[in-house]
């Protein structure tokens, strides 16, 4: 399972336009690792999970193609997760030399009426959309898709892809799990964890996570099973207030949690990792 990070940040970005802390005026001098668009991951090319406001953008800086997507996950209602128009132009008319494979939108019931609001045609878009809420679970060949519920807003989703040789679980947006998540984790067997840390070391809130909230977590997997010294982990959709740049970010997340630091491009295959 191959997984790129196309943007690594919460919903302002970094650097955010409207702000002159110290980690966007650091990214707008040093730019590299440290310019981190809004949060998105595709796997395999065939699999997006969250198409918000920075797609476009993340994939022509990092010269990727969406012509072979059959699969969107959306996790939750927030636009900075899920913005209509990126599906919207999909419609022949915008790809007149292309054509697409029918795409599946997994989504819960408030992001399918974003659609609907939006003057959204699924036939246009060639779309099939399936609404889907934490408890529920799929087969979208090659992929097992299972959501769980995330501590955040109504519907929130984080999930849990089986390709059938690899075992991910997506934990963007959340707070700490309620203890009835705990129950339908406890039957996986990750391989990798890709897991929000919004609020890095300087505070803590109820619908996101610390490092602190992340090491809960997973020292609660570690007790269940669900991960080992194998599995890999990531930390992930970064606020411009709340974390340092890359570097101090990267040092602190390994040596506080021993988890790698994400960052925009970074391609993932489930044992190495490498700039895309």
């Amino acid at each position: 399972m191959n997984i790129t990070f196309l943007g690594t940040a919460a919903a302002e970005g970094i650097p955010f336009p409207f702000c002159d802390c110290l980690t966007c005026n650091h990214a707008r001098e040093h730019r590299g690792r440290n310019i981190r668009k809004r949060q998105s991951i595709l796997i395999n090319r065939d699999a997006l999970i969250d198409p918000g406001p920075d797609l476009y953008a993340s994939c022509a800086q990092l010269g990727m193609s969406l012509t072979e997507l059959r699969h969107v996950l959306v996790t939750h209602n927030h636009p900075d997760h899920f913005q209509p128009v990126n599906l919207q132009f999909r419609a022949k008319g915008f790809r007149q030399q292309t054509d697409l494979p029918l795409l599946t939108l997994i989504a819960p019931p408030s992001v399918l009426a974003t659609w609907d609001r939006f003057g959204s045609n699924d036939a246009s878009a060639e779309i099939s959309r399936v609404p889907f809420l934490p408890g529920d679970s799929l087969s979208v060949p090659p992929y097992r898709v299972e959501a769980i519920e995330a501590t955040h807003i109504e519907e929130a989703m984080n999930y849990i892809i089986d390709d059938g040789r690899s075992k991910l679980l997506y934990a963007c947006d959340t707070g700490l799990y309620r203890d009835r998540v705990w129950n339908a984790l406890e039957a996986h067997r990750l391989d990798a964890v890709i897991m929000e840390c919004t609020l890095g070391s300087r505070m803590s809130a109820r619908t996101h996570m610390s490092v602190g909230h992340m090491k809960t977590m997973l020292d609660r997997m570690r007790l269940l099973g669900c991960i080992d010294d194998r599995t890999q982990l990531f930390a992930t959709h970064f606020s411009h207030q709340q974390v340092e740049p890359h570097e101090p970010l990267s040092r602190m997340l390994l040596e506080e949690a021993g988890v790698q630091c994400a960052y925009d491009g970074m391609v993932l295959t489930l044992g190495e990792e490498h700039s895309a």
